[in-house]
């Protein structure tokens, strides 16, 4: 019992406090080694023995540890012990907090929203960090490690930036349409995107398909007036500045039709004929009896 209580005596001389939580299972005379040097200081390598995550981001120059305001302070300096077990750690002012040091610059609404909702074991892909409650490393600075893939991998690049910014995912202010295979002119610059990439379902979340779409004859997406009486491009008649500014008065073949354009007939006005009509089935089909143009 004098042993004990000499003991106890003894460490109570050598040890300052308790340790936090965290640390409680090292607590006794026996384990003072695995933190501090005999006769020393914390030592800095043995802090970093049993945290290997902070270990392997120093090797890499990746995170707040390696920023140069922190490789060089000796870790007691931030995270000291022997004040209790429910002692915080891990403390710091996070309004004042300098994120670009963890190599991750706050920008737009991140550097509005709360820590919280980004520092959450759910975005923390390494299994052993994502054990630790309240940690702040382990988050990757890609977008999707955070963000649902709203596109649903239909894309070939995951550089979100490269159409996104961080003040909102809506509308896509670094898209660039004059990079897409469909070049964007006249008409169809002021149609809103939705007109043409429609709102669907996949997989029972909200989708819009901005891959793979039918370009290839403006059929794909404009109904044609015509039916099948006119053939060919679309655009070898009309402009996409408007559907009624007709560029192929003088360049249609009107001797592929049923009435050959013959004397005075060749240089009348198409519209003198063909009178502009409220509806636009009836312009070139059933205004003059007996002169249908017919399928090529």
């Amino acid at each position: 019992m004098l042993f004990l209580l000499s003991t106890a005596y003894s460490y109570g001389q050598i040890s300052p406090g308790d340790l936090t939580t965290a640390h409680a299972k090292y607590e006794g005379m026996s384990n003072c080694t695995l933190c501090h040097d005999l006769g020393n200081k914390v030592s800095n390598n043995l802090c970093l023995d049993c945290h290997k995550d902070i270990q392997a981001l120093i090797k890499k120059e990746r995170g707040y540890h390696s920023s140069s305001d922190v490789k060089n302070k000796d870790c007691f300096q931030c995270h000291n012990e022997h004040h209790g077990r429910k002692f915080e750690m891990i403390r710091f002012d996070k309004d004042k907090f300098k994120h670009d040091l963890t190599g991750y610059k706050l920008e737009g609404k991140h550097d509005e929203i709360d820590c919280k909702k980004c520092h959450t074991s759910d975005f923390i892909a390494d299994k052993d960090i994502k054990k630790r409650p309240d940690t702040f490393i382990g988050l990757d600075t890609k977008c999707l490690s955070c963000h649902a893939d709203y596109h649903q991998k239909t894309l070939s690049s995951n550089d979100c930036k490269s159409c996104h910014n961080t003040e909102k995912f809506s509308p896509a202010i670094n898209f660039n349409h004059d990079e897409a295979d469909f070049k964007l002119k006249g008409k169809h610059l002021d149609v809103d995107c939705v007109k043409c990439h429609k709102e669907t379902k996949r997989n029972g979340k909200d989708f819009q398909n901005f891959n793979n779409l039918n370009f290839k004859d403006c059929n794909a997406c404009h109904t044609t007036p015509h039916e099948e009486n006119v053939t060919g491009s679309c655009k070898q008649c009309h402009t996409e500045t408007s559907f009624k500014n007709m560029r192929g008065k003088n360049r249609f073949n009107h001797n592929l039709t049923n009435f050959t354009l013959k004397g005075a007939h060749k240089k009348v006005d198409c519209f003198s004929c063909h009178a502009k009509n409220a509806d636009p089935k009836l312009v070139f089909q059933d205004r003059i009896d007996n002169l249908h143009l017919y399928k090529k």
